[in-house]
């Protein structure tokens, strides 16, 4: 029999005192990188078996988990998943950093498939996403806690983690934080709408909008709006916070339509232009096997990886690889069982193994 090897003592922070800071200190030793799990438990579950955990998170030969975050929303039941983070963080078992759908519920944004927090159970949500598990009370304020204490990015000597966007002076501003994610989120925030710039796209950006609202509403594609595009483009990159948990964008000439409306401006593949000798492990990008699945399941966006190996390492403008995606499309399955498709999901969850480099998925590749 194995013996299972708990490392949490050794571990460079006191346990229950947390380092200060948005960018933290990544455990030492070697981990397990999971992409964005969106409230799939099973499959989750079914990772940590495949990796080698037991059921308290622990590892025979002493590895730990790192989570890139986006742990909620659009699955069967989140709570679930929270709660089993939450608590192999409290163990010092894993280390997680926030991501966008985390940042929304904290700044208490009804997003694309959280109504599982509000314990809103509308037919229509249950008809777009099937059941799911509603959040209690206690749940939601101890969730608020927990995702309110993350950090946005985690870093030792080799490797890097965050969720979206190592950019780095997104990053150095994160690093200089002090305060907790939502204070310094607004703090961030508060100048760029009240600045004069702010103020003009944002007026911009409303009469536009208000000219433009049956185009916008129609399934013809748009005419290239400059105003909303502009303004879209500095409220998106003005917070670092934002970048980091939800990426680069740029106006683009081409508006697509992506998450049920048009949009104006695209993702920016941000490792193109990163050349730090650390390597950094992310999410959020919806990754595919394959094309067709890209074209069937995605939620309208550019695929940002088509000319990449399904498993391959991201390269920069100097043919370096320097990152990985790690969201391998879990957060889609709720399109998938609407199709019919109850087992061998295209949209898989996925770890690295580091430092070994290796991926590993809940399960194999689907065959039908």
């Amino acid at each position: 029999m194995m013996r299972i090897v708990d490392v949490a003592s050794h571990d460079r922070q006191p346990a229950g005192e947390p380092p200060a800071g948005l960018v933290r200190p990544l455990f030492e030793g070697p981990v397990d990188v999971v992409g964005d799990v969106h409230g799939e438990i099973g499959a989750l579950r079914q990772l940590l078996a495949r990796l080698g955990y037991d059921d308290e998170g622990r590892h025979a030969a002493g590895r730990r988990l790192v989570f890139v975050g986006d742990l909620c929303d659009r699955g069967p039941d989140s709570p679930a998943v929270i709660e089993l983070v939450e608590s192999l963080v409290t163990e010092r078992r894993a280390q997680c950093v926030a991501g966008n759908h985390e940042l929304n519920l904290l700044r208490r944004e009804r997003k694309h498939g959280n109504h599982w927090f509000y314990g809103d159970e509308d037919p229509a949500n249950e008809r777009r996403f099937g059941p799911c598990v509603m959040a209690t009370a206690a749940q939601r304020e101890r969730f608020l806690a927990f995702f309110g204490g993350l950090p946005l990015a985690l870093e030792r000597p080799d490797l890097r983690i965050v969720h979206a966007a190592w950019y780095d002076p997104a990053i150095a501003q994160c690093r200089a934080a002090r305060d907790d994610l939502l204070s310094a989120y607004r703090r961030f925030e508060l100048p760029l709408a009240q600045s004069d710039e702010g103020v003009r796209l944002k007026t911009a950006h409303d009469l536009e909008k208000a000219l433009n609202g049956a185009a916008l509403a129609g399934s013809a594609t748009p005419a290239f709006l400059g105003d909303i595009a502009a303004y879209e483009e500095y409220y998106q990159t003005g917070n670092p916070i934002r970048v980091v948990t939800s990426g680069i964008e740029r106006a683009t000439p081409v508006p697509f339509a992506a998450g049920g409306k048009w949009r104006f401006v695209e993702r920016v593949p941000w490792w193109r232009g990163y050349d730090a000798p650390q390597s950094v492990v992310f999410g959020h990008y919806w990754r595919w096997w394959d094309e067709a699945s890209h074209a069937l399941l995605s939620k309208g966006e550019p695929n940002l990886f088509v000319d990449e190996e399904p498993c391959g390492w991201h390269r920069n403008a100097q043919g370096r690889a320097v990152a990985f995606c790690v969201d391998y499309s879990v957060g889609a399955r709720f399109m998938e069982r609407q199709q019919g498709r109850h087992r061998a999901f295209h949209g898989r969850l996925a770890a690295v193994r580091w430092p070994e480099r290796e991926v590993v998925f809940d399960h194999d590749p689907p065959t039908i």
